[in-house]
């Protein structure tokens, strides 16, 4: 075998893991992100903190499994915090108002269904893909910068947030339109 027919099928390979990995991240992104939607939805305050956290938490070790990253449980909880962060002045209130907010008759209960699964989903989304970015270019746990990746995940969040409000409007949208929900939309969902 020539060195140029190896070095066409080395590439081929590495392209191969690479869309591989790149599937099975998006996967694992969106699967936890639903995940902390549904904890968003736990009607105690601060308990809804501690699922998200778990869920994201399990989300990056999974992520760090894909691209054969060590996981550091420690140094991942550090990075989360300082991300997480950068999003609750722009959200407007902290988590923990947001939380004390839910007890709150009426109000509470819709800022509930709405607002925090949202919020959960979105920072979900958003540590997923930052992380999954920094592991495909080779990056590790111990090498990640959050001050660096700030920007991006801001920039995650919106996109996550944006995700999360078209598929909130989808639901509205076919269930106004039909008057029910089509049996053809849960399989369809799930595709």
């Amino acid at each position: 075998m020539s060195e140029e027919e190896n070095t066409e099928q080395t590439e081929e390979v590495t392209v191969t893991e690479s869309d591989e990995h790149h599937t099975q991240a998006r996967d694992c992104i969106h699967r936890h992100s639903a995940y902390a939607a549904v904890g968003g939805l736990v009607p105690i305050p601060f308990l809804e903190m501690a699922a998200s956290s778990t869920i994201q938490l399990r989300m990056i070790a999974k992520l760090c499994d894909i691209f054969g990253v060590p996981f550091s449980e420690n140094a991942i909880k550090n990075s989360i915090a300082t991300l997480v962060a950068t999003v609750l002045p722009a959200s407007g209130i902290g988590l923990a108002t947001a939380s004390l907010i839910r007890r709150v008759p009426v109000v509470g209960t819709i800022f509930g269904v709405v607002a925090m699964p949202t919020f959960a989903a979105a920072c979900t989304y958003a540590l997923g893909r930052v992380f999954a970015w920094h592991f495909a270019k080779g990056g590790t746990v111990d090498d990640f910068d959050a001050e660096e990746m700030k920007g991006r995940f801001q920039d995650e969040f919106a996109e996550g947030k944006r995700k999360a409000s078209d598929f909130v409007k989808g639901e509205k949208a076919s269930s106004k339109t039909s008057g029910t929900k089509t049996p053809g939309g849960a399989a369809a969902a799930k595709a």
